[in-house]
């Protein structure tokens, strides 16, 4: 007999007392609040053995800021990482940075923070915690950010070139980041939320006094504004007694300043806030239709969760509309979606949002169509055939999280708190919420869901933001223009919305199916099955999604096979054969037959490989199938459709190079490969080279003979169920091997070309609108393709990355962050990449540039720091126990060992505790003598 819950009892009898009923909060989060009002949340999870996540939220921002300390908010952030009562990195006690690195948690990945306008919060994640002491510490890391920074005058100092660093790097190349800077005060006119973004003023940051920095910390930070976070494989009743004995004790000021949340004013007219900017390459436009927020005390009922059900089918109904539009021929937008949420940056009132992207050479005619939709879905509503579809799709992803409840990691449950903590929104079982939208399916109506779009959806209390390219060229019309094109389109006549009827099955007429010719066991545990088309399928059986099945089809060949004169036609050949839909259906009619089925499949074409990857719902697998089949051996010809992408991409590159970014990163390829005709960029000359024949031809080519190619499932896989399905729709496809291939002839492998061997150094200057320098230093050296050369490769960019964050970062405060990567790939011959990247002050490059070269030789002289080396060791043995749960990591092992012959998982851990000094300061050496260098730097003018 299936047993309910009460409230499952009550959604499936009550349907009426539904919508008053009060929400049951989710019992396996164990939660309290301390008397000096700090709230904390604690769950068990042993999806991840001995790992657990410590959070610290607070609802605090830089919204609270007073003028004289705009910025310090972030700041703050920031200093929580420089010494605490605890952790003062002083020699007595290690500082909360080498402390986490120490047990395995990085700095960056792991151990993070963030600062918005109206909240803050601190994670130290993947903690190992098998160790009691350890899990002590993390508490009181959490402990000490709530009570106990130190601020001293010296770190505070340090630290302001650091926050400089990081206005200069989300500044630069980012338009968008100015351009929104400069407009708030015209949407925001009178209230706080005019200059309120977090990273703040950098004369405030450069100059302030330690005392505003200590007052804000003192003002704000404090527990009755605070929860404590813990999720993982923790004893949450001992937990909760460690948090009640230590956070217990901090005291709540007696006159403590109100938390106040600013309210946003409504307007009877339009605002329009317009803004330009050089480096802005298109149009971006965002219509905004305010409303009121649901006060927080509301959200605590199934009422609340319908509205916000309806909310979503709306989005989904819009979105798809504004999808259809963009397949046509000259699409009268780049680029539209519709949303709702927080309106801008504040939290205290909600919106509506239309954001698209405009034609520069119509501009009314973006609006005209963006908001022709938006307007008939206002009067009209949405069709039964609409909500359906929308309805089926919210179900499938309901059924879905219901089926991997216990396979979620912590970060899923840590989001959950942080949301109900931050927003008041329900935390509530996977169960509860399948059942309760099941119950909607039932019961919305079309009815309810399109009087809520009038709700949702009007031509009141709107705020028209708009970012345009600074260009001659461009003409961006008047405010009260676009004013007008706005109410002019609302005020005009439109017909309902209509569709054909949908009918007919993906594959009308299934092929006759092959068969399996061999069974046997492979690499990993996986089941092979040798098919009668050639095709090899490898089977991982594994129950760590349990509703997920990843697919990926493979084969030699790739774009290397098409001389380099094919060059400019390879970015389109995979989304030419995707903007076209499949077999008899457009993209459009596709999308809508797909919307109950949880299952996609994609194609891709690299330098020497084709491929179908997918993924699917365990009861959707059929569907991935064929629609494997169908992508390989009916792919469907639009010359509309590629038109209109062609259209929609030549206006897209109309002020490509208006960001430097791009002219930098154009720049870097030419450098890198001596302008080889396989590594040029798409600029809108290149698209009058690009033929959809041709393209249509390279794919054919590429997809029709399946008898050499692999297929790999990875997950939740049904042996017996996939036999019979495999037969149908993978043994059948074309092969040479049942003489249904369309066999190409002339092969000739045109090789993807290695970056140059030389040594050189290349400075250019370019105007920028943010003043920077940005250098890329790349070494390039011979090393053969191994498991051990991969992991000495990762371990050395490791240790250098902690080198160069000590001293180019935390050091000279010279920038936010150095980047360290590397690659390494078996093609042409066995070759080994390093790639260091930084921004910084223009007056400092020069300065900076030694300092890394200078960690660099010291590692290949004398080897890697000791201790940076054990802490990346740590780290990778620790992601290795949190990957094997993973179905992409067992996807990418298979596939890695069957492409490329290197098994990166057996014996992976004694690889890693093996690995020396020795082999990391030779990896080092190898790179340096090699004399194969190229540093690439852009300095602005």
């Amino acid at each position: 007999m299936k047993k309910y819950f009460p409230w499952v009892l009550l959604l499936l009898l009550s349907p009426t007392l539904v919508v008053a009923q009060a929400l049951e909060q989710d019992p396996s989060f164990l939660t309290g609040k301390l008397k000096n009002g700090l709230t904390y949340y604690i769950r068990h999870n042993a999806k991840e053995p001995g790992i657990a996540d410590f959070y610290i939220a607070q609802r605090v921002g830089s919204i609270l800021e007073e003028p004289r300390q705009r910025g310090l908010a972030h700041f703050l952030e920031h200093m929580a990482f420089n010494g605490t009562t605890h952790f003062r990195g002083n020699g007595k006690s290690p500082a909360i940075v080498p402390w986490c690195e120490s047990v395995g948690v990085k700095f960056g990945a792991n151990l993070n923070a963030y600062t918005s306008v109206d909240q803050t919060v601190y994670n130290i994640s993947a903690v190992p915690v098998g160790r009691e002491a350890v899990l002590d510490s993390a508490l009181l890391i959490l402990h000490d950010w709530s009570h106990d920074l130190l601020l001293t005058d010296k770190e505070i100092d340090k630290e302001r070139g650091v926050i400089h660093e990081e206005w200069r790097t989300r500044r630069a190349g980012k338009a968008t980041q100015r351009m929104m800077e400069r407009v708030l005060p015209t949407v925001y006119r009178g209230t706080k939320y005019e200059d309120c973004l977090p990273i703040g003023s950098m004369d405030i940051v450069d100059n302030f006094p330690y005392k505003d920095l200590r007052d804000y910390y003192k003002k704000w930070y404090r527990p009755d504004l605070q929860a404590i976070i813990v999720v993982g494989d923790i004893r949450p009743a001992e937990v909760e007694a460690k948090i009640k004995r230590l956070f217990g004790a901090i005291p709540r000021p007696k006159r403590a300043a109100e938390r106040v949340y600013y309210p946003v004013t409504d307007n009877d007219r339009m605002i329009v806030a317009t803004d330009r900017d050089s480096e802005q390459p298109i149009m971006l436009a965002n219509l905004f239709m305010k409303h009121d927020v649901v006060p927080d005390g509301e959200k605590t009922t199934v009422g609340y969760l319908r509205d916000n059900y309806i909310e979503s089918l709306i989005l989904s109904m819009l979105n798809a509309r504004l999808q259809e539009l963009q397949q046509q021929a000259v699409p009268p937008f780049l680029s539209a979606s519709a949303h709702a949420g927080p309106f801008l940056v504040s939290r205290t009132k909600d919106a509506f949002r239309l954001s698209f992207g405009c034609r520069q050479e119509n501009v009314k005619g973006s609006f005209d169509a963006v908001i022709a939709e938006s307007e008939r879905a206002r009067r009209y509503g949405f069709t039964e055939s609409e909500l359906q579809r929308a309805q089926d799709r919210r179900l499938k992803v309901a059924e879905r999280q219901y089926a991997e409840r216990n396979d979620r990691r912590n970060h899923y449950f840590v989001n959950k708190a942080l949301q109900n903590f931050l927003s008041a929104e329900p935390v509530v079982t996977e169960a509860f919420q399948l059942e309760l939208i099941r119950q909607f399916n039932r019961t919305v109506t079309s009815e309810q869901v399109n009087r809520a779009v009038k709700s949702l959806i009007s031509d009141k209390n709107q705020v028209l933001v708009v970012y345009a390219p600074d260009k001659p060229e461009f003409v961006l019309p008047p405010d009260d223009t676009l004013e007008r094109y706005v109410l002019d389109a609302q005020a005009r006549t439109y017909e309902p919305y209509s569709e054909p009827q949908l009918t007919g099955e993906l594959i009308p007429t299934p092929p006759q199916p092959g068969t399996i010719v061999g069974e046997r066991a492979g690499l990993h545990g996986t089941k092979v099955l040798e098919l009668s088309n050639g095709v090899t399928v490898y089977v991982k059986q594994t129950d760590h999604s349990k509703d997920q099945i990843a697919m990926r089809l493979w084969g030699e060949g790739g774009t290397s096979r098409y001389p380099d004169s094919d060059a400019p036609n390879f970015p389109f050949v995979t989304s030419a054969i995707t903007d076209a839909g499949v077999g008899a259906f457009d993209k459009n009619t596709l999308h809508k037959m797909l919307a109950s089925k949880m299952a996609g499949v994609t194609p891709s074409i690299s330098d020497d490989t084709q491929q179908l990857a997918g993924k699917s719902s365990v009861k959707d697998l059929k569907t991935m199938l064929e629609l494997t089949y169908l992508y390989f051996a009916q792919p469907r010809r639009d010359t509309i459709a590629f038109n209109g992408a062609i259209d929609r991409m030549r206006s897209f590159l109309t002020n490509r190079e208006a960001n430097p970014q791009v002219s930098y990163n154009d720049s870097l390829v030419a450098i890198l490969y001596g302008n080889h005709p396989r590594m040029q960029p798409t600029k809108r000359e290149t698209l009058d080279r690009v033929s959809y024949d041709r393209v249509w031809q390279i794919y054919r080519e590429c997809f029709a003979d399946a008898s050499k190619f692999t297929m790999l499932l990875v997950g939740n896989v049904d042996i017996d169920a996939l036999r019979p399905l495999l037969c149908r729709y993978v043994a059948t496809l074309p092969s040479s091997k049942n003489n249904t291939a369309t066999q190409p002839t002339g092969w000739k492998k045109h090789p993807t070309p290695d970056v140059r061997d030389a040594d050189e150094t290349r400075l250019f200057k370019k105007r920028m609108n943010t003043p920077s320098a940005l250098v890329n230093i790349f070494y390039t050296f011979e090393e053969p393709y191994t498991a051990k050369s991969d992991l000495a490769l990762d371990v050395l960019q490791r240790v250098l990355q902690t080198a160069y964050t000590d001293s180019v970062r935390e050091e000279k405060g010279g920038t936010y962050v150095v980047s360290v990567s590397y690659e390494l790939e078996k093609d042409n011959r066995p070759t080994a990449m390093l790639r260091i990247t930084f921004r910084t002050d223009p007056a400092k490059y020069a300065t900076l540039i030694p300092i890394v070269y200078r960690q660099l030789a010291h590692i290949a002289e004398r080897g890697p720091n000791p201790a940076s080396m054990d802490k990346a060791k740590k780290y990778l043995l620790k992601t290795y126990g949190q990957n094997i749960i993973d179905n992409g990591y067992w996807d990418y092992v298979i596939y890695h060992q069957l492409q490329d012959g290197i098994d990166f998982h057996t014996g992976y851990e004694q690889l890693v505790r093996n690995l020396t000094a020795r082999d990391v300061q030779q990896m080092a050496k190898d790179l340096l003598d090699s004399r194969r260098r190229i540093e690439v730097t852009m300095q602005s003018e």
